[in-house]
């Protein structure tokens, strides 16, 4: 273990970066995990392989018995930190891309359709993971799925996620859609209304539930290619959720179906 405390030390310059710039994690494929709980799954070995921690850092203050690689004062983590309050400690987890595999038979798949709230982006992964999903898709402008704020709202579920970005070129002629299409793959548009009522859908084997940006809701392009379009009953006091809301409600039902 290597104790660090200057703030101007390169390597820590190095972690800075990547928590500040979405090129830098672009450039070095990696990207920082804060708290205990989040890197859990990484140093016990349930974390899917494309999620490899590379190194730990942990302030004076975090418990003794951390095999941490680097050592730093407290006042410099919280300097470091997304978070309010520092938990004093932190990961940088190297990531190896790979295609999201889809099932021929059965699955439940996300697709998130220009999400661009990171706390929105965090708590669909977290929830997509709770359901048992496949995986996710990110189409259009999403926002970073390594994005500080993206990774912290997914609570620690992000080593547990295979995800696909679908390259803004492809659009929704892409050949994952086509792939999705000739496996027979229902791709369920959500809406807020004139769509079929959840507590009365019955879902088949094979299911790709779309959940659109904040503000525009899915986009025409996804809606003309769905092959069902949903939407989540409500009483006349409120008129919309919020899309992790609604994306997470909707899972929960799906997910009694597998």
């Amino acid at each position: 273990m290597q104790t660090i405390t200057s703030k101007d030390n390169p390597k820590l310059k190095a972690v800075r970066a990547l928590m500040r710039s979405k090129k830098e994690r672009q450039e070095a494929s990696a990207f920082v995990m804060e708290g205990v709980r989040a890197l859990l799954a990484l140093t016990d070995g349930t974390g899917l392989p494309c999620y490899q921690l590379k190194e730990i850092w942990a302030s004076d203050k975090a418990p003794s018995d951390i095999q941490a690689d680097y050592r730093i004062p407290h006042d410099i983590m919280e300097q470091l930190s997304d978070c309010r309050t520092s938990q004093g400690i932190l990961g940088v987890v190297e990531y190896t891309p790979e295609p999201l595999e889809i099932h021929p038979e059965r699955g439940n798949y996300l697709l998130l359709d220009e999400v661009m709230d990171p706390g929105n982006m965090g708590t669909l992964i977290r929830s997509a993971v709770a359901f048992g999903f496949a995986g996710v898709f990110l189409h259009g402008d999403c926002v970073e799925v390594f994005n500080p704020k993206t990774v912290r709202a997914t609570m620690g579920a992000l080593p547990f996620c295979r995800f696909q970005t679908l390259e803004n070129n492809e659009g929704a002629d892409s050949a994952c859609f086509q792939t999705l299409e000739n496996l027979g793959y229902d791709l369920i548009a959500t809406v807020l209304t004139g769509g079929e009522n959840l507590h009365e859908m019955k879902f088949g084997p094979k299911n790709v539930l779309v959940i659109g940006n904040e503000a525009r809701g899915v986009s025409e392009a996804i809606q003309k290619r769905a092959t069902r379009k949903l939407s989540i009953p409500m009483s006349g006091n409120v008129e919309s959720l919020n899309a992790a809301v609604a994306g997470s409600v909707c899972m929960c039902f799906m997910g009694r179906e597998l």
